[in-house]
């Protein structure tokens, strides 16, 4: 049987030229994916001609082993198949088909090229996941270490992986595989132990069981949540912070990032919009809280919007009764009544910036 021949597609043409002075930074960029996509596609053209070359081969192997194995039998090589006559104009019946020899009982067709889709099936997952690796790592994914471990810590790394999955389509056969890649340190010498104790006879581990093993490694007393694996006990943490949150010395920004991430976190400590609007008020600084208290504000958006109009006037008349005191001062020079206006200043609420926190930090 001679071996098939399988046509060969062109190779793409390459992509045309963009001019350089049509420069922006998308332009650029789309002429670098181009660029990619066309090598990738020759690459793949190149390991299917080397695949097709090898089927060949392995063909024509089979073919001799065949044409031997008869020989050695005393049938001689394999007769060809035969095919039917073609009836000419003005002829009745063409003749009968004459019936095709059957292979030898010791060659399996079957099996003679079960080795070629394999091998080509390989290659074509290789280079999908290849593929799917490199663009993953274009989003620079976050690092996992696993040293110094608290929940949050893992929430937040779980939540970014799931974030970047979404984001890309990703596959759920694909998600542990791309997931490792970013774990450094203990975290990547517990993901090697994970893979060496795992029995070979169970099917690729997936992204939910890699998520509970995650969280019986690091905290193996404590049962996770179905939401964001939280632990109960931070659960009841973030819910006493939550009920204690005052403003203090903050400024209302500050204040109302630190009440809002807690809601985040464990959005059961309010009922509905109005609740929260209370809790928040409640919290506010005395001078701030009677100044938006009076105008029975009923969701969360007004009281936040009021506080801030609120402490923007408090700081104004602030900055006024200073002005006013350091010019008394200066019309009584030497006088006692100046140092005593200095120690009188309204304390000034400094607006700084809390320090940044992890998600769902107690």
């Amino acid at each position: 049987m001679s071996p098939r021949r399988y046509a060969r597609r062109p190779v793409p043409a390459p992509p045309p030229k963009v001019p350089e002075q049509a420069g922006s930074s998308e332009v650029q960029e789309l002429r670098a994916q181009v660029a990619a996509l066309v090598g990738a596609v020759q690459r793949q053209e190149s390991r299917i001609e080397r695949l097709q070359e090898l089927m060949e081969r392995h063909v024509a192997a089979a073919a001799a082993t065949a044409t031997a194995a008869a020989a050695t039998e005393g049938r001689g090589p394999p007769a060809p198949s035969a095919r039917a006559p073609i009836a000419t104009e003005g002829e009745g019946i063409a003749a009968a088909p004459m019936a095709a020899s059957p292979p030898p009982a010791s060659v399996t067709p079957a099996a003679s090229g079960s080795a070629i889709p394999d091998a080509a099936a390989e290659e074509m997952e290789r280079e999908r996941s290849l593929t799917a690796l490199i663009r993953f790592k274009k989003f620079n994914p976050p690092i996992f270490e696993g040293e110094k471990v608290e929940p949050s810590m893992v929430e937040s790394w779980i939540d970014s992986m799931e974030t970047l999955f979404e984001d890309l389509y990703t596959s759920e056969k694909d998600k542990v595989s791309l997931a490792t890649h970013c774990l450094e340190k203990a975290a990547k010498v517990w993901w090697k132990r994970v893979k060496r104790g795992r029995p070979s006879d169970l099917p690729p581990m997936l992204w939910e069981e890699f998520k509970r093993a995650m969280f019986a490694n690091y905290f193996p007393d404590t049962p996770n949540s179905v939401r964001g694996y939280l632990t109960d006990t931070v659960k009841r943490k973030l819910q006493g912070k939550f009920r204690k949150l005052r403003q203090g010395d903050r400024s209302v920004a500050d204040y109302e990032q630190e009440f809002s991430h807690i809601i985040d976190c464990v959005p059961e400590v309010v009922r509905n919009d109005p609740d929260r609007a209370d809790w928040f008020l409640r919290g506010l600084r005395p001078g701030i809280y009677k100044a938006v208290q009076i105008f029975k504000l009923t969701t969360f958006a007004e009281v936040f919007d009021r506080a801030l109009w609120a402490e923007h006037g408090d700081a104004h008349v602030r900055e006024e009764r200073e002005a006013s005191e350091k010019d008394k001062g200066k019309k009584r020079p030497g006088g006692s009544s100046g140092g005593q206006s200095s120690s009188k200043k309204l304390p000034k609420y400094p607006s700084r910036r809390s320090e940044s926190q992890g998600p769902c930090d107690v």
